[in-house]
């Protein structure tokens, strides 16, 4: 069976890119459409972190389970690359529900402070994911077939 993780995790990743530099965008030059798609953005790279999250669960448990070759070797690094993915989950939907919330959570420099930090730390951690993932992938063969 075809692993559908890899699938699903480019899509999350690019919008949850694209909603930093659209939120930067807005602060630089103060246009609010940047703000309205860095929040769209934001609410559907969650959702694809969500559906990326239960595909990897599912490829996951395949490979682990799988009677030919099971893949012990590889339990620590994959709980490391599942935890980090739920850490993404929890802060993002922070910063989506601070935003839902305060729609000028921007222009309120004491509120923009927690939302900012929020996405930033999301950032690092969507880069960490991405680093733990190669590593299943480049160095432990994960999922890799032949």
């Amino acid at each position: 069976m075809y692993p559908f993780h890899p699938l699903t995790v480019h899509l999350p990743i690019g919008l949850l890119v694209g909603n930093i530099i659209l939120t930067a965008l807005y602060l630089r030059r103060g246009d609010r459409g940047y703000e309205v798609a860095a929040f769209h953005c934001l609410w559907l790279g969650w959702l694809g972190t969500l559906l990326a999250i239960a595909a990897g669960t599912l490829d996951a448990g395949r490979q682990l389970l799988a009677a030919a070759n099971p893949r012990g070797d590889a339990l620590g690094w994959i709980n490391a690359h599942a935890l980090v993915g739920v850490l993404i989950l929890v802060v993002y939907w922070q910063a989506w529900q601070q935003r839902r919330r305060n729609p000028g959570v921007l222009d309120d420099t004491q509120a923009r402070r927690g939302y900012l930090v929020r996405l930033g730390l999301g950032l690092a951690l969507v880069a960490l994911d991405g680093w733990l993932g190669g590593h299943l992938v480049y160095s432990l063969r994960l999922g890799v077939g032949g």
